[in-house]
């Protein structure tokens, strides 16, 4: 098909192949495979691709893999313990395998090839580039083709390309992260034996509005650790502190020459209460609204979105009306919508110095029942 004719095979096109654009098809698959027949996904890289990310399926990612009959046949850690250091204070956080630590090119490719199994038509290698109404259907333009289609959700990321192509006016929370992965030390990085995730609370001290990480993982069935950082930056006027500082210091202390490592970053986007998540014939999920401000967790929020955008795309069908309205409320009454909402209040506060950080992050993290 040339770039200027028009495909009409879709009705509903999800763009990111990352959990939340698989977490929409599958579960829309799950509730309506008739209509999950109508969708397809374009990513434009192509899989095992990689991707910035701590590794961790926590809160309640483990139950939405559960009830999508998705199982970790990747190689993964069970974490049951989260340590929280803030001065000289800390407290060990213990929930029977409340993490699984993965590999995100290894788990986003087992997850995506789920999603084909049962039947979802992936385009890899092709990239959204605009979208236009016409009449109450949209016409969307890739590096690729253009598709005529009554539904697209955007499922790009942090920097999603839909969501500025929305012209939505929403406020640019950008938080930067830096990370590396190396081979576990026995001498300083106890955190692997111990199968312990570590959160670093002191950089709050000199600035910063976020944590230090050191993760255990597996890669290419070799243990690693992964150690990195976050700013959430949720206010915005206060000054910046130089990350790579703070990231060089933790980490000579580990006998890391961070000259010899490679430094991967990317934003993490978190969403302000005013947003919008959807315009006519177009819906947001995952990371193209964002994670939790005060730690910026993203995975169990992209795994919830798909579920609530496979309802509300079952819901538009059922109404004949593509416009989305009642979207964002959706979300908010959902339990995913309702943590973000705490999350967003105790950021507030934590970023504040009105509340204890370890008290804040045990907050955060515990999971509830």
């Amino acid at each position: 098909m040339s770039n200027n004719e028009i495909n009409k095979d879709f009705e509903i096109m999800i763009v990111g192949g990352g959990p939340a654009g698989i977490s929409t098809w599958l579960h829309l698959n799950k509730f309506d495979p008739d209509l999950a027949s109508k969708a397809f996904l374009i990513e434009k890289k192509s899989y095992p691709r990689d991707k910035l990310c701590g590794g961790g399926l926590g809160g309640w990612c483990k139950h939405i893999l559960k009830l999508l009959n998705v199982n970790l046949d990747i190689p993964f850690l069970n974490i049951s313990d989260v340590e929280f250091i803030y001065g000289n204070d800390s407290y060990i956080l213990h929930q029977k395998n409340s993490f699984q630590m993965v590999q995100r090119t290894e788990f986003d490719y087992l997850f995506a090839n789920n999603a084909v199994d049962r039947g979802l038509i992936i385009h890899q290698n092709e990239s959204f580039l605009n979208v236009s109404k016409k009449d109450n259907e949209l016409i969307v333009k890739t590096n690729l083709s253009n598709y005529k289609i009554k539904t697209l959700v955007g499922a790009d990321g942090s920097l999603s390309m839909v969501r500025k192509k929305m012209n939505l006016n929403n406020r640019n929370n950008l938080a930067p992260t830096l990370e590396i992965f190396v081979p576990v030390s026995t001498k300083f990085d106890k955190e692997y034996n111990e199968k312990k995730i570590l959160i670093d609370l002191n950089p709050i001290k000199e600035g910063m509005q976020g944590y230090i990480w050191h993760v255990p993982l597996i890669k290419n069935e070799k243990p690693i650790m992964g150690h990195g950082l976050v700013d959430l930056r949720f206010y915005k006027n206060r000054p910046k502190v130089d990350l790579k500082k703070i990231l060089k210091q933790d980490l000579q202390r580990r006998n890391i020459d961070i000259k010899k490592e490679r430094i991967k970053s990317h934003p993490i986007r978190w969403p302000s209460s005013d947003d919008k998540f959807s315009k006519e014939n177009i819906i947001l999920v995952g990371d193209a609204i964002g994670a939790e401000p005060a730690f910026g967790g993203g995975l169990h929020f992209a795994f919830s979105y798909g579920e609530i955008a496979a309802k509300s795309i079952i819901s538009a069908y059922n109404d004949n009306d593509f416009s989305y309205p009642d979207f964002k409320d959706r979300i908010n009454s959902h339990y995913a919508g309702k943590f973000m909402a705490k999350c967003w209040s105790i950021a507030s506060k934590l970023y504040n110095n009105e509340i204890d950080p370890i008290k804040a992050a045990r907050e955060v993290f515990t999971i509830k029942s």
